[in-house]
């Protein structure tokens, strides 16, 4: 015969935590403003910091109603053609030459905090909105 035992028990495990949509939409948009640490909201709130970014994703899903689409300003720079350049463009935009037929050697920076996008040639402007609005969050 052997010598072992077995005990069971009851596991004291808490009844589950639910969160109304708001109080999640109101984190994640704290989460989201400009040097906010998703661990540190995260905490504030007595979350783990892996259900936050599990409500960011199901808030840019839009599971929490519509996102805002609110207008942001970007800072933009934009550098002059060389000389020769700003004759040929001149001259085919007063032909009625589309601007993406005459210029597909252009250059583009976009720097959104900790990200940069670089475009050469022509740029899809719905491409760009896309990367734009990826990179926002």
């Amino acid at each position: 015969m052997s010598n072992s035992s077995i005990s069971v028990v009851e596991p004291t495990s808490q009844p589950r935590r639910r969160y109304t949509v708001q109080f999640k939409r109101q984190v994640v948009q704290e989460s989201m403003a400009r040097g906010a640490s998703i661990a540190r909201v995260a905490l504030t709130h007595g979350l783990n910091a892996n259900q936050l970014h599990n409500w960011r994703w199901q808030y840019r899903r839009g599971d929490f109603g519509p996102v805002s689409q609110d207008a942001t300003l970007v800072p933009i720079h934009i550098n002059a053609l060389p000389a020769g350049r700003q004759a040929e463009h001149y001259a085919s935009t007063a032909r009625g030459v589309e601007a993406d037929a005459v210029d597909t050697t252009g250059r583009i920076e976009l720097h959104l905090g900790h990200a940069k996008i670089v475009v050469h040639g022509a740029a899809d402007p719905r491409a760009l909105q896309c990367m734009i609005e990826l990179l926002r969050t």
